[in-house]
Order: structure tokens, then sequence, then C-alpha cells
């Protein structure tokens, strides 16, 4: 009798919190998305200030997998492909630490929940039709980072983005791929969402800081983003005014195009972006724009920043290794418990760490996404949308050239998200 009351009791207040998770779903996930950046504070302190090795935001991300998957499992969306997905990625887990030292068991845990965190939470996200995430959520998200290292490069107080050689400044954060990364992914949206005449002078003022924050900060990766950025919308409107015959538009347009050009000129010398740009060239010994394209070296150094030699090196551990690791994967560890130097290239870091395979496992879920996204693409859209597309290419590209985007749970929340707006524009795949 006290079991069956206990159990009514229970059963009452599971409803009650089931009842308040399926009517908030989108508040919650709203707030896990603005607390990023507080999380990587946290987690650059502790480990820079206080040398604590504890990953706070490895720990809340991974709570946050598991709560999104309990919302699919018992409060909404369809179980069937997910509880497919879970079962193969068990059985290759195991496979996996089979055929790895289990002397590092740890590491290469800690590996794998890293790299999948991605699929994961995409096939999660895709499997719940009413996620609806603002994008004045990421816009914000992306602006604390930009405060925040503002902060700390105007104080003089921030951490430098490179431990030796060149210069720049990553503000109290941690991880410069990392945040150059969310940063890039970001932008498209963010210029789509400034593109309406309200709070102008905040916006111009927010523009000022972010073009400081990221000549600062020194990398390759968030100048590449705002540049192709720049291209694409100044294209788009290009186009719309001739096509609207709108002359007026079309020449201010030019207008714009001559200042930027002319402002850029001044202003991107005085960089640490372009000075580091300078000591790469002074270090490879370059006479001009041609020493980079003959010279296999010279072009993986100053293009990849030697990703292309770690490739190399990856390649031949994976050559020499044996079948089982040829299909499960070398793992992140090697025999004498050293860390592999990751590629830095994310298809490629996760076809040798997780092998045929993982890689398999890992991208059925990210094409399948991505087939979604391009197969009902219309011919018109609007800028918004246009900003969008440009983001997940963004995607595709730094996945490849600077890596640390889908592979990384600090970024590739980010990437999920903006799948699951682009997909959620046609359908959702579980409808159709």
């Amino acid at each position: 009798m006290i079991i069956y009351v206990k159990g009514i009791f229970f059963g009452g207040i599971m409803q009650k919190v089931n009842g308040f998770i399926n009517k908030n779903l989108n508040l919650i996930i709203t707030i896990f998305i603005i607390i990023q950046p507080i999380l990587d504070l946290v987690v650059s302190l502790s480990l820079n200030v206080f040398h604590v090795g504890l990953n706070l935001g490895m720990i809340v991300r991974m709570f946050f997998l598991v709560f999104m998957s309990y919302v699919v499992f018992f409060i909404k969306g369809k179980r069937k492909y997910l509880l497919v997905y879970f079962f193969i990625l068990l059985f290759y887990s195991l496979g996996y630490f089979l055929s790895l030292d289990s002397n590092y068991f740890m590491s290469n845990l800690h590996g794998l929940l890293r790299t999948f965190y991605f699929p994961l939470m995409l096939i999660l996200f895709l499997n719940i039709k009413d996620i609806k995430i603002d994008n004045k959520i990421l816009v914000m998200t992306m602006f604390i980072y930009i405060i925040l290292i503002f902060i700390a490069v105007v104080t003089n107080t921030g951490f430098n983005s490179y431990d030796i050689a060149k210069k720049g400044s990553l503000g109290w954060f941690n991880s410069t791929n990392e945040i150059s990364g969310i940063i890039s992914i970001l932008l498209p949206i963010t210029v789509a969402q400034f593109m309406n005449k309200k709070n102008i002078v905040i916006k111009v003022v927010l523009s000022l800081i972010f073009i400081f924050v990221i000549g600062e900060i020194g990398t390759k990766t968030p100048v590449l983003s705002l540049l192709i950025t720049f291209l694409v919308s100044f294209i788009y409107f290009m186009i719309r005014s001739l096509k609207k015959k709108n002359y007026k538009i079309f020449a201010g347009l030019l207008i714009i195009l001559t200042s930027v050009t002319v402002t850029s000129f001044l202003v991107v010398p005085k960089t640490n972006f372009y000075k580091n740009i300078m000591i790469h060239v002074k270090y490879l010994k370059l006479d001009s724009v041609d020493d980079i394209f003959e010279n296999d070296y010279v072009f993986d150094h100053f293009i990849f920043s030697q990703r292309i030699t770690f490739l190399k090196n990856t390649s031949n551990r994976y050559d020499k290794a044996s079948l089982k690791n040829k299909l499960f994967g070398i793992g992140y560890v090697n025999k004498n418990g050293k860390e592999y130097k990751a590629i830095e290239m994310d298809y490629y870091d996760v076809f040798y760490n997780h092998g045929i395979l993982g890689f398999i496992l890992y991208f059925s879920v990210y094409i399948y996404s991505l087939y979604l996204v391009f197969k009902n693409l219309v011919k018109k859209i609007d800028f918004k949308q246009l900003m969008e597309y440009l983001s997940l290419i963004l995607v595709l590209i730094l996945s490849l050239h600077s890596g640390h985007i889908i592979t990384t749970p600090a970024v590739c929340i980010y990437v999920v998200i903006i799948l699951k707006k682009l997909i959620n524009n046609k359908a959702n795949f579980m409808n159709e």
C-alpha cells in the first residue's frame, strides 16, 4: 500500500515536471544557448587562473545531452530513429574500446564523447518538431563573447591567442579555434539581424566593437568569414537593386564598397591579424604571393597552418594500424600515453580517430540533414534565409580548413541549431 501511494505521488510529480518541460522546452534551450559564453569563461578562468582541470563546460553540455534524450524518450519526439542510432552507436563504442589500449580508457572516452556530441545532439533536435530558436538569441550569444573579449583587451587583462611568436588576445577565453569558429559561423546571421532600421546607433557601436575584436584576436578564420559575408551581402543587394532598377541604391552600394576598401587599407595594417600575416611572411621568407603556391611546404604552412603535414603523419599511423583500428579508429592516445596531435580538419579527425565504421555512423545523420536542407532549396530566398544558408556553408568550409566546428561541443551546438532552423523552413523530416 505504501509503495503504491509512493508510486502515485512520484508519478504525479514526474507528470508535472514533464508538463513543465513540454511547455517551456524552447525557453530551456534558449537559456542553455545564452549561458554558453559563461561556461567557456568559467572553464578558461578555472584552467588559466585557478589551475583547476575540471571541465565544467563539458559536464553541463553532457547533462544537456542527457536532458534532451529524456525529452525525446519520455515527453515528445519519435523514439524509433533515435533508438536505432543509439544501439548502433553502443555496439560501435564497444568495438572502439576493445580495439584500443584499456590503460587509456578515460582519454579515449573523452574523445568519443566530444566528437559524437554533434550527431547525437543533431538527431535529438531533429526528432523534436517544435523547437524554435530566434536568431536574436544567437546574435546575443555571439555579442556576449565579443563584449567579454573587448573588455579584456581594453583592460589588458586577456590571455594571448598564441603561445609563441604571433600576436593576439582572446580575452579571458581559452580556445582560440573554438571562439573564432563560433564568431565566424554566427556572423552572417548577425548581419541579417542588423539589416533593419531599429537601434541604428547601438548597431553601429556593436559593429565597430566586433571589427576591433576580430582584428585583435589575430586569427584568419573570423576575418575570412567577415570577407565572405560582406561580399555575398554586397552581391545580393547589387543584383536586387539592378533588378528593381533602383540606381540610387546601386550607386550607394558602390560608395560603400569604395569606403570599406579605403578604410581597410588604413585600418587592417594596425591589427594583430595583419601583424601575424607579416610575421608568417617573414618566417617563411616569402618575396611574393606566387611563392605561397609554388612550394608545397610553404602552402601548407601559410594557408593551412601545417594541417596537411599533420594529416600526412596521422595517415601514416592509420596505414600501419591493425584492421580493427582501421574499422574502429586509432583513438586519441598512443601506446605511451601521449595524445595524438589533432589534424584540426574535422572530417579527417573523425575518420582517423574513429575509423571507417565511426565515420559512417558520424556522418550518416549529418549528410541526411544536409540533404533535407538543400533538396527543397528554392530559387527565390530573402536576405535572412540567404545568411542562414551562408552560415551553413561557412560551417562546411571551416570544418575542413580550420576544424573545431563539428567535433567540439562548444561550437557544434550552433551548427545543430542552424541545421534545425533550415530544416524547419521546409518540413520536419520525421513527417515526410
